[in-house]
């Protein structure tokens, strides 16, 4: 059966996209004036702005199909909304008069679906749509009749609020994927080759991982998740319809989502980071099958074991330690957020070379790792990396002989979990994922002895990466103030793909 969906587009003149654009930026400043004078609340203000700003942002690729003008436009809005939020002139847009960046996040998210998707107007459109409704309903009734909270990362979120944008977001995928003339009342010129169960079963799955990306934004980040994972997620399950993927795809969130409770169960994880791996483990599980699985599974079993059993035998070296042993969904993503992204380029472009990468990554971060846990389990002599004078153990920057080998140990792990899909070369792929797993892990010592954030603290004179010690906050010591421990793990990852990449290309 054969479904059709979105809209006809209609060529409109550049006047017309200018009048919407202006009737955006009047809404805005209608919206901040009524704010400020408390004519009406700052949360309906933004709510307003949400559904005002996002449906002429979700119509105009429908009616207007010059891709360029609509991204200068969007590019534009971008620098603009940077800088009223940038200055602080937009606070009253937001209930607690605290800077969010959520408004910079829209226009930039929509400046991104333009130039990855520029040909598909359709994903664009239901992608900003799924966004302003179900935000903005779910802010609206969860503000008003929510008494059951909870918080993920920094902002709190309600439980109706989350149900009601799984609901809505399910009614604008699954509706408008049946051809129902809802919306603007004019059939479609897209066209879907699947049946209404596929549909549903589609639609409920990817409502399913949206609810929880939302849940787990903060701080306005939603404005550019959202939308972003929404067109990832219609380009792969209603672009191209696959039953096997989709049920591969659901499977694996299950799966995932296993995974998470258990963890979550025996404190391997917070709740968002359990949150945050039902996410990541779900992509890579449902999209990347036993072949991208079983690395990220090792990783994540053996290093929480690892964990367990240095907090046992030398609990001292925590106090160091900006975060215990229990992940949560910074770290989380931070040592996995590669590889989720890899999968997904893997299944537009299915190419040997994100394997590699992807194994290379998770390399340095389980190298990482296991150089900490197994350098740590007892006490022994630690030196920094930079000029090898001896340093307390646990401190930033600092490696032992016995860490590095088990450095050496846990990337050679993650090298032979993927010995079974190498397609050529083998004790060479082996070697090379090996190596980028130790450049990765020494690379995440420099950056720890040399630009990591260090704190002092006031009580106990320690230099530690906490920002509270002894019960009391503790003072800036060195460092970049926005590169943390979690900052420092992904561009050890990072460090490994493109160690893997050079040398692969040199003697591959």
């Amino acid at each position: 059966m054969t479904f059709q969906s979105g809209l006809i587009i209609k060529n409109l003149n550049l006047e017309s996209i200018v009048i919407l654009l202006l009737l955006i930026v009047v809404s805005l400043i209608s919206l901040e004036m009524l704010g400020r004078k408390n004519i009406i609340q700052h949360g309906t203000a933004r709510n307003a702005l949400h559904i005002i700003a996002g449906s002429a942002a979700s119509i105009a690729p429908l009616i207007y199909d010059d891709i360029i003008t609509l991204t200068v436009i969007s590019f534009l809005l971008a620098i603009l909304t940077f800088f009223l939020v940038k200055n602080s002139i937009l606070k009253s847009i937001d209930p607690r008069h605290l800077k969010s960046w959520g408004i910079f996040y829209f226009p930039l998210s929509y400046l991104v679906l333009l130039l990855v998707w520029g040909n598909s107007a359709w994903i664009i459109s239901f992608s900003i749509l799924i966004l302003s409704f179900g935000d903005s309903l779910a802010a609206f009734f969860g503000s008003r009749f929510s008494k059951n909270y909870f918080i993920l990362s920094r902002d709190k979120k309600s439980f109706i609020g989350s149900l009601i944008f799984f609901i809505v977001t399910f009614l604008v995928l699954f509706f408008w994927g049946v051809g129902l003339e809802s919306l603007f009342g004019i059939k479609s010129n897209v066209t879907i080759n699947a049946d209404v169960y596929y549909l549903f079963a589609a639609s409920i799955l990817i409502a399913a991982i949206l609810t929880v990306i939302e849940a787990l934004s903060s701080s306005g980040l939603d404005n550019l998740l959202i939308p972003l994972f929404s067109a990832v997620l219609l380009s792969i399950l209603f672009e191209n319809p696959n039953k096997e993927l989709l049920i591969n795809f659901i499977q694996g969130m299950l799966l995932a989502a296993f995974v998470a409770v258990v963890s979550y169960r025996v404190k391997f994880l917070t709740a968002s980071g359990a949150a945050a791996t039902f996410l990541l483990a779900g992509f890579i599980f449902g999209l990347g099958g036993w072949k991208w699985s079983v690395p990220i599974l090792l990783f994540f079993i053996l290093s929480s074991l690892l964990s367990k059993l240095r907090l046992k035998v030398n609990l001292k070296v925590e106090s160091y330690f900006n975060k215990s042993g229990v992940r949560d969904y910074l770290q989380v993503a931070a040592n996995g957020g590669l590889g989720g992204l890899l999968v997904i380029l893997n299944v537009f472009d299915d190419n040997p070379i994100y394997y590699i990468i992807y194994l290379a990554s998770l390399a340095a971060v389980c190298s990482d790792t296991w150089a900490t846990e197994i350098g740590t389990l007892k006490e022994t002599d630690t030196y920094n990396i930079l000029n090898f004078k001896k340093i307390e153990q646990g401190m930033s920057g600092g490696i032992s002989l016995i860490g590095t080998l088990g450095g050496m140990v846990g990337g050679s792990i993650i090298a032979l979990s993927g010995y079974f899909w190498f397609d050529n070369n083998l004790l060479i792929s082996l070697i090379l994922i090996t190596s980028a797993g130790i450049a990765g892990s020494l690379f995440d010592s420099f950056l720890g002895a040399k630009f990591q954030i260090q704190y002092k603290c006031g009580e106990c004179d320690r230099i530690t990466e906490k920002k509270n010690h002894c019960n009391k906050e503790s003072l800036r010591f060195r460092g970049l103030g926005w590169l943390d421990n979690d900052m420092v793990n992904l561009f050890a990852g990072i460090f490994g793909g493109i160690f893997a990449i050079v040398v692969s290309g040199i003697i591959l």
